[in-house]
């Protein structure tokens, strides 16, 4: 046993230990929700509904994990979802799970609004970097991201569709965390309190939104700069402007933040190569579907050989094992991977991947599941279903 699985059994241990290294304010705003934060609670409460029937009377195995996706062969049915302002949890974090991701065989995914750039993130991961489009009111700003990541051979682009409009989140107004920031001595002291985050941040000098920079004015200084990329931030994204980011991206084209079969229906009539059923890590709406709901109707109506990915809560192997039963073929994880990080840089990032990977292997193991055909048939139905 490594000392890395006595300080770090489960991601569990490893989000505690990043709660504790992290200070309140970063912390917050990626553990937080919207609202009461009822949409975070029944991400939760969806999984652990999900449960299966084990079959133990079968012949040994060994579980097949590998999955293909565009074409391409990945040894693991997870990767490293993009997180924005992943930097303010812990810096350089992107760059981290980047070569983590890369180590294991895994495609890793990068926000528009990371603190890394998109050149940067593809000098580690070349083709596997998977960039995920904010759209702008500025189609020049978003044309130019678009052929920014072309040009750094990204090969998938992710086009973000729940995020309509912006969100007010209440831990992230208490702790200050707005336009311009407003810290107060209870965030400096809570600051002083971590010194290991406070040095690497000192060293790494504060986080900016890095693929972002080019586009703010000259001069401006970093609330200015915050609040113009606020301005030219435009969520919505409708079928035409999907449409013509189809027409513009000559990669895979994959739509984040489906939960319904309309929905799903019109993203691959208008040319999306895969979905990524997801309710924001219920950070957008406090009363949305959850993906373990959403999936399997999804699923469904598309078919089985269309590529579903899926999201929203996952701390395990066997919350992988449970979304791909609903009908998911990969699952991207965030929060769990920047949890990873906080608390043991690279190396944590790295075992945060073999952890996974044995949780899932143990748990198809144990239902006697040899791969994701087998996971779906040992799912018991819902309740009332």
């Amino acid at each position: 046993m490594s000392r890395l699985d006595r300080r770090f059994p489960s991601l569990a241990a490893m989000e505690r230990a990043a709660a504790r290294r992290v200070p309140r304010f970063a912390f917050d705003f990626l553990q937080g929700g919207i609202g009461r934060e009822t949409c975070l609670a029944a991400n939760r409460a969806a999984l652990d509904a999900v449960r299966f029937a084990p079959r133990y009377l079968v012949e040994p195995f060994e579980p097949e994990l590998a999955v293909t996706l565009f074409g391409t062969d990945l040894p693991l049915p997870f990767l490293p979802a993009p997180v924005g302002l992943s930097g303010l949890m812990w810096p350089r974090a992107a760059e981290l799970l980047a070569a983590a991701a890369t180590r294991a065989g895994l495609p890793v995914g990068l926000s528009s609004s990371a603190t890394s750039s998109i050149e940067d993130i593809a000098a580690i991961a070349g083709r596997g970097l998977w960039f995920q489009l904010y759209c702008t009111r500025d189609t020049a700003i978003e044309d130019d991201l678009v052929r920014r990541a072309a040009a750094a051979g990204c090969e998938v682009l992710i086009v973000t569709v729940d995020i309509p409009t912006a969100t007010r989140r209440e831990r992230d107004v208490a702790n200050g965390l707005a336009l311009p920031p407003r810290f107060g001595l209870r965030t400096l002291l809570d600051i002083a309190a971590r010194p290991a985050w406070a040095a690497a941040m000192l060293a790494a000098g504060a986080p900016r939104f890095r693929s972002l920079q080019p586009y703010v004015p000259r001069g401006a200084s970093a609330a200015e700069a915050a609040r113009f990329l606020q301005g030219v931030t435009d969520g919505r994204v409708g079928p035409a402007k999907l449409a013509k980011l189809r027409a513009a991206w000559r990669g895979r084209l994959v739509v984040k933040g489906v939960l319904t079969v309309a929905d799903a229906l019109c993203a691959r009539q208008l040319g999306a190569d895969a979905i990524v059923v997801s309710n924001h890590g219920g950070r957008q709406l406090d009363a949305a579907a959850t993906a373990p709901e959403a999936l399997p109707a999804i699923r469904r109506a598309l078919g089985p050989s269309f590529p579903l990915l899926a999201d929203g809560g996952v701390r395990s192997g066997l919350d992988v094992a449970r979304l791909l039963a609903c009908g998911a073929d990969a699952v991207p994880m965030g929060r769990a991977f920047v949890h990873a990080v906080a608390a043991a840089g690279q190396a944590g990032a790295d075992h945060a991947i073999a952890l996974i990977e044995q949780e899932l292997r143990q748990t198809m193991k144990q239902i006697g599941s040899p791969d994701q055909d087998a996971l779906r048939r040992m799912k018991l139905p819902a309740p009332g279903a």
